[in-house]
């Protein structure tokens, strides 16, 4: 025992040198440059590959059944440079991607990927051969990792913890067992950067701490050094206290852990969506839980525990305090998103590579991996005079509603408001339907046009749109399938689909096909083709009930920005709430107990994330007419409460990136500007002012004759 204590000593003092820093910070950089620069030959090779291929692709004509295509119907392979990609997983689906007008290959940079997956190693992730320079800031992020470990010395525990997890790992990975290894290599490596960044966090904030890094007036503090020392306190503080500190330990140890819980044998696309809202969920959740926690207890305990009296009899203004307060919990909130930021990230780097058909590679990239633009069609809609019009025609031809009024039964106001509303929808349920046929022999196609506006970037990017709809038809039986025709009437194109009712389908749409105006449209007809034996020719035939759908039900899908962008900007909104949380903990804690505080907080962050549940839940509800009044005038005084409640919280509940990401919608700059403006500034601003003018009232150094 006194050989490893004296070891230890050694090894301690000896990563304390500037030698053994410098000669480590050297090995470190080689080591970088080596590994990734050989990360970066095999992605180069494998993007020469992917061009070749593609090249390839791009010849494959099955109008006129040239040698590439008909190989690729047949075998699922393609021959380049004298060697074969492909093989029957890719010959099950490869027909569907082929164009029936042109006889050309759609998505053909998903399929090109997919043929060249074979080739490169299982470890490599598509985006590293899509994105070069990721593979540059993944070089320079390790660099910094490792010289910061050097840098803040705690290498040897780094170490020791990196051959302990190898180690633990390696029983697994002899069995074949490649998750488990992936996780217990991320529960490892998580542990480390918190630890890491948990350091640096608080050296960062000690030079700002020190008198001597900013100016002071007459020896006393300024802002800025007061506000740094009450952070740093808390920081060592969220690590000292039991509770924190376990919100903190299960979201880094059970994080890595998810992949294992999903069901391999999904397709990969519910894989990845499962993963991202189960991870998600679990980080924003442990973060704000924590949040609240720390916040009502460090200020409810040190004013409980007397501990405060050190601070206000000191030249440091009750704001500060606060100030310091929200400083030290917003950088611990920062630290736990970036680490579960690059977690979730990577791991879903590595679910993406199970993807080994075309098909589920398309549905990763196009629907999970993308930050895509939903456009509705658009619709015509009833004036105000026309709606008017027609209600009071229809009420002046309606004596029932009349005598009702009449006999004080219910107002007129509130007749023609119902029939307005009425109208209206009924007008747009119109639009949205469409009859059994719409082809006429031997003339024009003759259907329900729909416009979907504002597409314009999406042409000029070039890339390809995704129609995505739900139908339902006559009984709306699973079991059941309709035909359905699309045709574009700006370029005379048509694609024939077969559809269950109520559930998702999908169409891929060429961004030529967009008019130059921006606007993309399609008819749709109601039926299909057959094929007559006789006199071999195709007749149309329609289909047995009326064709509709719901307002959201029919959408077209646009890339504008990558996954990656767009996972950065949900992880900003996402602390900026814990921002706000943060503030709310502080200032209800200044004038509550640690329960009342903990309540009131857990309150406001529980009816924020549930704003769109109250507020459809208000606008059904209506009082019980065979109640007596008393119980009437509670009813109706509950639902004023709950409705002025989904008012205040409504911005909190509206930001909810989490479910964008997971969709694969996309999340704006907009948005999150608005939600730094609204949450972080307007709203942690409004808390602060509240619990500071509480609390600079609130008489603190009185001693109570107890304990």
């Amino acid at each position: 025992m006194t050989a490893i204590k004296k070891i230890w000593r050694v090894l301690e003092d000896l990563q304390t040198r500037m030698a053994t820093k410098l000669v480590l910070s050297g090995l470190a950089l080689v080591a970088t440059i080596v590994v990734f620069g050989s990360i970066w030959s095999q992605a180069t090779e494998a993007r020469t590959r992917f061009d070749a291929v593609v090249a390839v692709l791009r010849e494959a004509d099955a109008v006129s059944e040239n040698a590439v295509a008909t190989r690729l119907l047949e075998t699922g392979e393609i021959e380049v440079g004298g060697e074969v990609y492909g093989g029957p997983n890719v010959k099950a689906g490869i027909a569907a991607f082929f164009d029936e007008e042109t006889g050309g290959l759609m998505e053909i940079a998903q399929l090109g990927a997919l043929f060249v997956a074979e080739s490169i190693p299982e470890w490599m992730p598509s985006l590293l051969i899509d994105r070069p320079d990721f593979i540059q800031w993944a070089a320079i992020a390790v660099l910094m990792w490792l010289l910061m470990v050097i840098w803040t010395e705690i290498t040897v525990p780094v170490a020791l913890t990196i051959l302990g997890t190898m180690a633990i790992a390696a029983i697994p990975w002899t069995r074949g067992y490649t998750g488990i290894v992936v996780s217990v290599l991320g529960v490892g490596l998580l542990i480390i950067t918190f630890v890491l960044l948990i350091r640096l966090v608080l050296l960062i904030l000690a030079g700002f701490a020190s008198p001597r890094s900013s100016s002071s007036r007459h020896g006393q503090p300024t802002v800025i050094v007061s506000i740094a020392a009450v952070a740093h306190t808390l920081i060592r503080e969220s690590i000292r206290l039991r509770i924190s500190f376990a919100f903190i330990v299960l979201m880094l140890v059970t994080l890595p852990l998810i992949p294992l819980w999903i069901d391999s044998d999904e397709p990969v696309r519910y894989q990845l969506q499962n993963f991202l809202s189960d991870s998600m969920s679990l980080v924003y959740t442990l973060a704000a839980c924590m949040t609240l926690v720390l916040a009502c207890a460090t200020v409810s305990f040190e004013v409980r525990d007397r501990q405060i009296w050190h601070l206000v009899t000191k030249p440091m203004g009750r704001l500060e305090y606060m100030l310091g307060k929200w400083v030290g919990l917003v950088s611990l909130n920062l630290i736990l998103l970036i680490i579960g930021g690059i977690s979730i990230f990577s791991f879903t780097q590595y679910l993406g590579t199970r993807a080994d058909d075309p098909q589920q590679a398309i549905e990763v990239h196009d629907e999970v991996l993308t930050a895509r633009v939903g456009v509705l069609p658009t619709f015509d809609q009833l004036t105000e005079d026309e709606v008017r019009e027609k209600a009071t025609s229809e009420y002046d031809g309606d004596a029932i509603l009349r005598s009702e009024v009449d006999a004080g039964e219910r107002t007129y106001a509130d007749t023609i408001r119902s029939i307005v509303r009425r109208l209206r929808k009924e007008h747009l349920d119109t639009q949205r339907m469409v009859s059994p046929g719409g082809f006429t022999e031997g003339k024009e196609f003759d259907a329900r046009v729909f416009e979907f506006r504002g597409l314009g970037p999406a042409k000029e990017g070039g890339q390809n749109l995704t129609l995505r709809y739900q139908f339902h038809i006559g009984r709306s039986e699973p079991t059941d399938r309709y035909p359905i025709l699309f045709r574009f009437p700006s370029s005379g194109e048509q694609v024939s689909q077969d559809f269950v009712p109520e559930q998702w389908h999908r169409l891929l749409i060429p961004a030529g096909l967009i008019d130059e105006d921006g606007v993309l449209r399609i008819q749709i007809l109601n039926g299909g083709f057959s094929f007559s034996p006789s006199d071999a020719t195709e007749r149309f035939f329609a289909n047995g009930a009326t064709l509709f759908f719901d307002a959201t039900d029919l959408e077209v899908l646009w890339q504008a920005a990558s996954f990656e962008a767009n996972f950065t900007r949900a992880m900003i909104v996402n602390w900026t709430k814990l921002a706000f949380l943060a503030m709310l903990g502080v200032s209800t804690a200044t004038f509550l107990s640690f329960p009342i505080a903990v309540l009131l907080s857990f309150t406001v962050f529980i009816g924020g994330s549930m704003t769109s549940f109250i507020t459809n839940s208000v606008t059904l509800f209506r009082p019980d007419a065979d109640a007596i009044l008393p119980i009437q005038i509670v009813q109706v005084g509950i639902a004023w409460i709950a409705s002025t409640v989904a008012f205040l919280l409504e911005p909190f509940g509206r930001a909810s990136p989490n479910s964008m990401v997971i969709e694969g919608r996309l999340v704006a700059w907009s948005g999150v500007l608005r939600d730094l403006l609204v949450l972080g500034l307007l709203w942690s601003g409004l808390v602060l002012s509240v619990g500071w003018a509480i609390f600079r009232r609130r008489e603190l150094a009185t001693y109570s004759g107890h304990g």
